[in-house]
């Protein structure tokens, strides 16, 4: 990332300019820094409507990079997401705006690490990160009660470690397996679908997340009751978690948010669409994290709202409904109906990327 930077600036740089590193605050909007800078308002109407979606939500904490020449403002660079970030130079009076890709440090690490005290302490001491404990929970939590998790169990992955500024950023896990004398499992990251699959091409997971929080328990379940604010019979279309107030909502699957904002009843909603016929409902939000906007789309797992109380509601909770083809289901039963096995050429060409990956990485099947 350091490279990037420098060769970005570099013909300031010869010039001995300053650079400024700052970080942008939950408060900061895109309108005050160039406020700020003295930079005219045109530049964000001349910006695309993706891109002006994105200034409009930098993560709190993001780094940013000012330089400077007697604290006259000549260039930023600013990160737009994990991806991409916005370059905005002075040349004389006039200002020019690129989007240019953010440069990380990518190495790929194998381990092999056995577990005598517990996964995250044993992961962490291996790797020194915390990261790789909670993707690998995440891939195999179909499959592993991580809570009880054997002495003696062997994990080994394969994957791809991004750092930037020495500090690493994301982890993405080519291949990994739990085993021990109870169980083997093995996961493949299919990169053509970005799921995970067994040595047979079947996933490891459902469709769908069991559920999109967690929850300390279910107050209202799917079927008809008796409506405590309306004070009559009526359907309840979906179920009832209940949590603390600003608890994060997931995702429970890959898709399109087709609708954010209030529905009558419900309050502060988000709904997506998913394959398969499918759409989620996340109702009584609290508020979302930045970036969650009507098109965009989603991964499973991914936050899009915080558990509230908006709407008709009588106390903190989640509302979450699953339609299937314009029909309202029993949102505990999607973990069972929607299970994914990889068939046909999707299926020849799995098997034959993951045959050439244990090759080349010498992975034992057994």
């Amino acid at each position: 990332m350091r490279k990037i930077i420098f060769l970005l600036f570099i013909p300031f740089l010869l010039f001995a300019y300053k650079i400024d590193i700052k970080k942008w605050d939950r408060h900061y909007t895109f309108y005050q820094f160039l406020k700020d800078y003295k930079i005219p308002v045109k530049i964000y109407y001349n910006l695309t409507p993706t891109i002006k979606r994105e200034v409009r939500h930098i993560n709190n904490g993001t780094v940013f990079f000012i330089l400077k020449d007697n604290n006259n403002f000549k260039q930023a660079l600013i990160p737009l997401n994990s991806e991409q970030q916005i370059q905005i130079i002075k040349k004389g009076n006039k200002f020019i705006t690129k989007i240019v890709p953010i440069i990380y440090d990518t190495s790929t690490k194998k381990i092999s690490i056995t577990i005598n005290r517990y996964l995250s302490y044993d992961i962490y001491r291996a790797t020194g990160s915390n990261l790789l404990t909670h993707k690998l929970i995440n891939i195999f939590s179909d499959k592993v009660n991580f809570k009880a998790i054997p002495k003696g169990t062997v994990i080994n992955a394969v994957y791809e470690e991004k750092s930037r500024f020495g500090k690493i950023k994301d982890i993405k896990i080519l291949f990994a397996s739990i085993k021990n004398n109870y169980y083997h499992y093995m996961a493949f990251l299919n990169p053509n679908d970005g799921r995970y699959y067994d040595e047979h091409a079947k996933s490891l997971k459902g469709m769908f997340l069991p559920a999109p929080l967690r929850y300390k328990r279910i107050s209202s379940y799917f079927g008809m009751r008796f409506h405590p604010i309306l004070h009559k019979w009526r359907m309840h279309d979906g179920i009832d978690f209940v949590n603390r107030i600003g608890t994060p909502i997931h995702s429970v699957a890959d898709g399109k948010i087709i609708y954010k904002g209030w529905i009558r009843g419900y309050g502060r909603v988000v709904k997506i669409k998913h394959k398969n016929g499918y759409i989620t409902l996340y109702a009584h939000l609290h508020g979302w994290p930045r970036g969650i906007y009507n098109g965009k789309w989603i991964k499973q797992g991914q936050i899009i709202g915080y558990l509230g109380n908006s709407g008709l509601s009588t106390g903190p909770h989640l509302h979450f409904g699953v339609m299937h083809y314009g029909r309202w289901i029993n949102p505990l039963k999607i973990k069972n109906s929607a299970r994914i096995t990889l068939w046909g050429k999707a299926r020849k060409k799995y098997l034959s990327y993951i045959k050439n990956f244990i090759k080349e990485n010498n992975i034992a099947l057994k």
